[in-house]
Parts: structure tokens; sequence; C-alpha cells
């Protein structure tokens, strides 16, 4: 794509992709068209997910429906054994075991 596209828009009745740009800050602004489809309000929390190179944004209400559906216990075994498997605490553990 070439620099002079600066939004893409593609529709069904299941998907609306835009592209976003990313402030100096890490901000993003999400359309108007969608806050108000998703009746998304000002201080209202979101919820990221980050899944590769995928990230997912729901609202806090729904993350547990969310998490139910893709596998919470997947998402807590990666978590858990990202924080496990972890050389330097090995050696700490070793020192009281």
């Amino acid at each position: 794509m070439g620099n002079d596209i600066n939004k893409l828009i593609l529709t069904n009745k299941q998907i609306l992709m835009e592209i976003l740009h990313i402030s100096s800050r890490g901000q993003i602004v999400i359309p108007e068209r969608v806050r108000k489809q998703l009746q998304l309000k000002e201080g209202m929390r979101l919820i990221l997910v980050q899944r590769g190179d995928t990230l997912i944004l729901r609202k806090e209400e729904t993350v547990e429906e969310f998490l139910d559906a893709k596998g919470w216990t997947a998402l807590s075994e990666q978590s858990l054994k990202d924080a496990w498997d972890n050389p330097d605490d090995e050696k700490e553990w070793k020192k009281y075991l």
C-alpha cells in the first residue's frame, strides 16, 4: 500500500477493519463509528489481549466470556510458565528447598 492511503475499511456484518496510527506516546484513537456501535464511553475500561502479533481490545465486562471461549486455562498456563520458567528464580528457590 502506498503512503497516500491513510484509511482502509473492509466491512461485512462481522468485520470492521481500519488502519490506525500510533502517537508518539503510544496512543491510538478508536474511530467514532466504532465507539458508537460498541457503546464505548469516556472512562470505560478496556482489556488489551496480545496473542502473538495480534492485539484484541475487549470491554472489561466481556473479558471473562472471551477468556472462557478462548481457553482461560491455556492463557493461565502460559502466563505461569513464563513466570516459573525463570533460571534466576530457580537459583533462589534452590537456596530454600
